[in-house]
C-alpha cells in the first residue's frame, strides 16, 4: 500500500526514521534488555523535545492537532527500529486529560493510561473504584508504570465512570513489576484507601465513558501499529539475508519454496497496512466502530507475529540465537500481540460487539 501522504505527514514520518536510525536499533534493544532497563530514556528525550506527546491533543488544548493517522505514522517508524518508548501510551495520556480538561496544564512528566481495555479480558475486566475520594482495586498489564510520574487510571464511583489523575507518590499505591520477554515492563497497580482530591478527578459519567472507550481504541490500534512496524522490518531484514546466504552454490533466495513463504509474508504485512490505516482514518472521523479495532489487533496479532516468525526460520538455525537481531525482532512481537489483548481476546470482544450490533439493527 503506498500512502499518500501530503508535506507535514511526509515530515513527520522521516522524522521518526531518522531518530529511529539514531537512538534505536536491535543490538541497542539487546542491550537495554540485558541490562533490564525496559524503558531507553535517550530515545525517549528525543520524542519529549519533539514534541510528539501532544501530537492527538487539539490546538486549543495546547497540542499539536494532528490525527492518530498521524501519530501511527511516527509509531511504525520507531518500532521498525525496535525503540522502547512510551509514545503510545503517553500520547493517549495526554489525549485524555486534554479531551477531559481542555488543556494540558496537568499532562507534566511521563503519563501513562492504567485501565483495563475490553479486549483485554472480556469474560472479567478488573475494575478500580472511588469511594469518598479513595480509589480501591487492582490493575494490570500497565506498560511502562515502572517509569511514569502519574497514571490515568479509569474508575467506578457510585456506578458510573470517572477518569482521575493518580501521581505516582499517591499514598496507598504499589506497583509491582515484571520485565516481558523483550525487555519491556508490566506493571499491576494495587490502590488501597489511595486517596486523591477533587482536583485529580478528570471527568464523570458519559464523559469519562466516551474518553475511556476512545483511549481504549487508541491503544489497541498503536500496538497493531508497533506490531506492523516490528513485522516490516523483520521481513526487510530478512529478504536482504536470503539474497546473501548460500546453499547448493545459490542465494537460498533463489528457491522457489522460501520465495512464495517471503511472498506470502509480504502480502500479509500489505493486506494489515491497508485495514489499519482504514481504520485509523476511520477513526479520525470518528466514524470507527470498536469492532473495527479489535479486527486490526486480532489481525495484527496472529499475521504480524506469523510474519516474524517466518522471518525467523527463514535465518535457519542461526535466527534462534539470541546474538542475532532477527531474535530481537521475534520477541518484541511476542509482547506487543499480547499488549492490550491478543488474538483470541479480540476475537472473543469482536464476536460480543457484533452480536450486540445485529441485536440492536433487528
Amino acid at each position: 500500500m503506498e500512502l499518500l501522504l501530503n508535506e507535514q505527514q511526509a515530515l513527520l514520518r522521516d522524522a521518526a526514521a531518522k531518530l529511529g536510525a539514531a537512538h534505536g536499533g536491535a543490538k541497542r534493544a539487546r542491550l537495554l534488555r540485558l541490562a533490564g532497563a525496559g524503558m531507553d530514556h535517550e530515545g525517549w528525550n528525543e520524542i519529549v523535545e519533539a514534541g510528539w506527546l501532544s501530537a492527538l491533543a487539539c490546538e486549543k488544548a495546547g497540542g499539536l492537532g494532528l490525527g492518530a493517522f498521524d501519530l501511527a505514522l511516527a509509531l511504525e517508524e520507531t518500532s521498525k527500529s525496535v525503540m522502547m518508548t512510551p509514545l503510545l501510551e503517553a500520547a493517549c495520556a495526554v489525549w485524555a486529560i486534554a479531551e477531559a480538561r481542555g488543556d494540558l496544564g496537568h499532562a507534566t512528566g511521563l503519563v501513562v493510561p492504567a485501565t483495563s481495555p475490553p479486549a483485554q479480558s472480556f469474560n472479567g475486566r478488573q475494575e478500580v473504584r472511588l469511594n469518598d475520594g479513595m480509589l480501591e482495586g487492582i490493575l494490570s498489564f500497565v506498560p511502562f508504570a515502572d517509569q511514569a510520574e502519574a497514571f490515568v487510571v479509569e474508575a467506578v464511583t457510585d456506578g458510573v465512570a470517572c477518569l482521575c489523575l493518580a501521581p505516582r507518590s499517591l499514598d496507598g499505591l504499589t506497583i509491582e513489576t515484571i520485565h516481558n520477554v523483550d525487555g519491556s515492563t508490566s506493571s499491576t497497580l494495587t490502590f488501597n484507601h489511595a486517596r486523591i482530591g477533587k482536583a485529580q478527578v478528570l471527568a464523570r459519567g458519559e464523559k469519562a465513558s466516551a474518553i475511556a472507550a476512545k483511549m481504549h481504541d487508541l491503544l489497541s490500534l498503536g500496538a497493531s501499529v508497533e506490531l506492523l512496524g516490528v513485522a516490516q522490518a523483520a521481513l526487510d531484514i530478512t529478504l536482504d539475508y536470503i539474497k546473501l546466504r548460500q546453499q547448493f552454490g545459490k542465494p537460498i533466495g533463489s528457491f522457489q519454496a522460501l520465495q512464495h513463504r517471503a511472498v506470502n509474508c509480504y502480502v500479509d504485512l500489505e493486506l494489515n497496512r491497508s485495514l489499519i490505516y482504514a481504520v485509523l482514518s476511520a477513526w479520525d472521523a470518528d466514524a470507527a466502530h470498536p469492532a473495527m479495532v479489535s479486527a486490526v489487533k486480532a489481525r495484527l496479532s496472529r499475521c504480524g507475529l506469523d510474519t516474524v516468525r517466518a522471518a525467523l526460520q527463514l535465518h535457519g538455525a542461526i535466527g534462534y540465537t539470541d546474538e542475532h537481531d532477527i531474535g530481537v525482532y521475534y520477541k518484541r512481537a511476542v509482547a506487543l500481540a499480547a499488549k492490550y489483548g491478543n488474538e483470541i481476546t479480540h476475537i472473543g470482544w469482536f464476536s460480543t460487539l457484533t452480536t450486540s450490533l445485529s441485536a440492536m439493527q433487528e
